[in-house]
């Protein structure tokens, strides 16, 4: 921004060493300002607008399969996902919107398991609001999983449907720089 200020001013003094009229000032601060306009419409469009696909049933019954999702991508460079939040998850090196919609379920620093159909974080049972039915497959997660710093288990609501969320190694453990943003 400081950049920005500086050259701003250096552009305006080189205007008055010309000595533009007052009408022609006027007419170049317009122009300036709509073009400041239309940029910031469209970065605010970027970090808003992402839309992505839900491709499979693995979010059942929170978002049907084929249902367009917009993903708020400034929401996690302001503040860390929370427990319960749907995010999208980009895996690998591809640059096509493919994303994995989770929900996240332990925080960095947490000790998450899976035992007799429950999750327990920190050895307290967490209640998994979506379903009341019991976890079939507990996955990795069957012994404790000590999360790390900017590390998230996450998994899909239809969890005894699908094996795409971190308890399976196709997916595992996910860094917080593989979360694109929050999904509503």
């Amino acid at each position: 921004m400081k950049k920005f200020n500086r050259n701003f001013k250096r552009f305006i003094g080189r205007l008055k060493k010309l000595k533009i009229g007052t009408r022609a000032m006027n007419l170049a601060m317009f122009l300036i300002g709509w073009f400041l306009v239309i940029g910031l419409s469209i970065s605010m469009v970027q970090g808003f607008g992402i839309k992505t696909v839900v491709s499979s049933d693995s979010m059942l019954p929170t978002f049907e399969e084929e249902e367009v999702l917009k993903i708020n991508k400034v929401i996690y460079k302001i503040t860390s996902p929370n427990r319960m939040d749907t995010v999208a998850v980009k895996l690998g090196e591809t640059k096509s919107n493919v994303h994995y919609v989770l929900r996240v379920v332990g925080l960095p620093g947490e000790k998450i398991q899976i035992k007799n159909g429950r999750i327990y974080i920190d050895d307290e049972v967490v209640e998994y609001a979506i379903s009341g039915d019991l976890i079939n497959d507990p996955g990795i997660a069957h012994e404790t999983i000590v999360l790390e710093e900017d590390e998230y288990f996450m998994m899909c609501d239809n969890y005894n449907n699908s094996r795409n969320d971190s308890r399976f190694s196709n997916i595992g453990i996910i860094q917080k720089s593989q979360i694109e943003g929050r999904v509503k």
